[in-house]
């Protein structure tokens, strides 16, 4: 079952080494990791088993990341408080993870959201992105996947992304509305995973009934 490329789809994970300083033209600033490669974060439980992605390294090359912002709660209708786009927001990528870093503006949102992430009050980072096509060759053989999925950990693997939305700072995550897609995705695993564990079943029982 593959995931559809075409929706947004957004993962809530811990704020990680995340910073908060004044620079030398007294701006304020957050700086931090935003993905952390190969770290399984569990997204999904069904039926006592824990469903799991990770964002593997590799991941974000030849990503557009050209037009990303820094939000709260992924807000639309909220300011935003830095982006690529002006340079006030600025992405890298090093063996840890995608990093960021974001001189905040002189406006009275961007203030509350600094003095509430020093506090500690926020303390959880957000990802907005969607996921790449598969590649085939001319002939319909897959020759690239965007993920990838192990039956045996319940761990998708996210290969390639093909573009970055926003990178947020987030209070409580609403996994009703930011894991809509991953819970949808590992829905259907696990269904997987139950149908095939009543097929064996069945056959267990008529291999009993045969030699009894």
């Amino acid at each position: 079952m593959e995931t559809k490329s075409n929706q947004k789809m957004k993962r809530t994970i811990e704020l990680r080494e995340t910073q908060y300083f004044e620079d030398e033209n007294k701006s304020k600033v957050l700086e931090g990791y935003a993905v952390v490669f190969d770290s399984p974060t569990v997204l999904y439980e069904y039926e006592g088993i824990e469903y799991k992605e990770v964002i593997a390294k590799g991941a974000f090359e030849n990503c557009n990341m050209k037009d990303c912002c820094l939000k709260y709660n992924h807000g639309d209708s909220a300011l935003i408080l830095a982006r690529t786009k002006n340079g006030s927001l600025q992405l890298s990528i090093d063996e840890h993870g995608l990093k960021f870093h974001a001189t905040l503006p002189e406006t009275n949102s961007a203030k509350d959201i600094y003095e509430l992430v020093k506090s500690g009050i926020i303390d959880k980072c957000s990802f907005a992105f969607r996921i790449a096509d598969n590649k085939y060759d001319e002939n319909g053989i897959l020759i690239e996947k965007s993920q990838d999925y192990n039956q045996e950990t319940h761990t998708r693997t996210i290969l390639k992304i093909k573009r970055l939305y926003d990178v947020s700072v987030v209070d409580i995550p609403a996994y009703d509305d930011t894991n809509v897609e991953a819970r949808s995705y590992f829905d259907g695993r696990a269904k997987e995973l139950k149908n095939a564990m009543e097929r064996a079943q069945r056959v267990k029982k008529l291999l009993c009934r045969t030699y009894v």
